[in-house]
């Protein structure tokens, strides 16, 4: 181990490199391996901590996905089918469990390719699927006084 560092020594070196137009020597990265075939990183394409190349069309679809998410999740209080029991009610389940999937999809690409806007996007769009599907199923399991059918008659 070395004796204590000499503060104003090297503040010293720093204020005459400054002086002089130079700024001090940084530490330089270790190189990432590049696949053959694979394009090197540029300015224009951001790395996020995963390793993951963020281009525009990434950008893109996850906001494709997000907005998709949204129209779907706004689309379910408008079922154009009768939901009280049977077929449709398992079939208005399976939507509100897509819209689900599609949330959870949204706020992971958002994630990767470190989107904000978007993952919370998919997190409303994933507490809508959930309220949803929580509202048919409250009204069948006499939770709330209300007892509605699985099945129809």
């Amino acid at each position: 181990m070395t004796g204590p560092r000499d503060w104003d020594k090297e503040m010293a070196e720093i204020d005459k490199l400054l002086a002089k137009g130079t700024a001090p020597a940084a530490p330089s990265a270790p190189a990432l391996p590049v696949r053959p075939g694979e394009p090197r990183p540029t300015a224009s394409l951001a790395k996020s901590a995963t390793g993951i190349v963020t281009r525009g069309h990434h950008i893109a679809g996850v906001w494709v996905q997000a907005l998709l998410g949204v129209a779907a999740a706004a689309a379910l209080p408008f079922w154009p089918y009768a939901k009280s029991c049977g077929t449709m009610l398992y079939l208005y389940l399976l939507a509100t469990f897509a819209v689900i999937v599609v949330g959870i999809w949204t706020m992971r690409n958002a994630w990767t390719h470190r989107r904000g806007v978007a993952h919370i996007a998919g997190l409303l769009v994933m507490l809508a699927g959930l309220a949803f599907a929580t509202v048919e199923i409250i009204q069948r399991t006499n939770v709330v006084g209300v007892r509605l059918l699985w099945a129809c008659p």
